[in-house]
């Protein structure tokens, strides 16, 4: 009886061997061949940058949150402009990064939030603001913005109804210039891109003379945004959801705001 059965299980041997060996070549050659992923994003450091350590500390996020799902990520840096059109017509896959809005909202499909920021109106201490509750209250300064920047709907509207002066320019450098020659009185930025800008453009003496109003502008949350006109971005965005969440739960996350809040991002 047992000679009987040999050849048989000497087979069977054989057999789930050779494909046992076919089940872990084809893991090693997945494993090995991970997805790339180009997204579109800007320069706004300390959070995005192509000369900054990890190109910023939300890209960085965005890419260890894609390498926990088996994604490879690489970044193509464009005008804000161009990147958010180019998102949004499908060209890429997703956009870093946005603010969370209702017309964002419509346009994209916006990814849990990676950051919190607060936008704040820079000024000259030479120049300070009175203390204000709405915008109302900054009708008589003349304040500089970046073009394409969302800040708030309030905001642009406003500006388009000309309850404030508003003047817009195609950079925050450009305005953080304006600012210091007297052009502008106000200037609205994020406040820790609006110091790491003026840290890495601007001479020490410029930076001592700019400070910032404590009432945030607004509070908001930063996030990947998803296009709209690619049929995988459904299923993308629950994919980086996910990578994310588990950043968060093995507390990488919070290592990664330390490095971020320490200026780790410098280059």
């Amino acid at each position: 009886m047992k000679s009987s059965h040999t050849p048989y299980a000497f087979g069977l041997a054989i057999v789930l061997a050779a494909v046992g060996m076919a089940g872990s070549s084809l893991m090693v050659q997945n494993a090995s061949a991970a997805e790339t992923i180009t997204i579109a994003t800007l320069e706004y450091a300390p959070f995005t940058g192509k000369n900054l350590k990890f190109n910023g500390f939300v890209n960085h996020v965005i890419a260890e949150a894609f390498k926990r799902r088996g994604y490879a990520v690489q970044f193509a840096y464009l005008p804000w402009k161009r990147a958010v059109t180019e998102t949004k017509n499908g060209q890429y896959p997703a956009l870093s990064y946005v603010y969370s809005t209702k017309d964002r909202e419509k346009e994209f499909y916006l990814s849990d939030p990676i950051s919190d920021e607060k936008i704040v109106f820079f000024h000259l201490k030479s120049n300070p603001i009175q203390d204000w509750q709405t915008l109302a209250d900054l009708k008589n300064y003349k304040i500089g913005a970046t073009r394409g920047y969302t800040y708030t709907h309030e905001f642009w509207q406003a500006a388009e109804s000309r309850r404030l002066k508003v003047d817009v320019a195609d950079s925050d450098r450009q305005n953080f210039k304006k600012l210091f020659a007297g052009r502008i009185d106000l200037f609205p930025s994020g406040l820790a891109n609006g110091y790491s800008l003026l840290r890495k453009d601007f001479p020490l003496s410029k930076l001592r003379l700019a400070t910032y109003h404590p009432k945030p502008l607004s509070e908001t949350t930063g996030h990947l945004a998803f296009s709209r006109s690619r049929k995988n971005s459904a299923n993308l965005l629950q994919i980086f959801n996910q990578g994310l969440a588990e950043l968060k739960q093995t507390g990488l996350y919070d290592k990664l705001v330390k490095n971020l809040l320490d200026g780790k991002y410098q280059p």
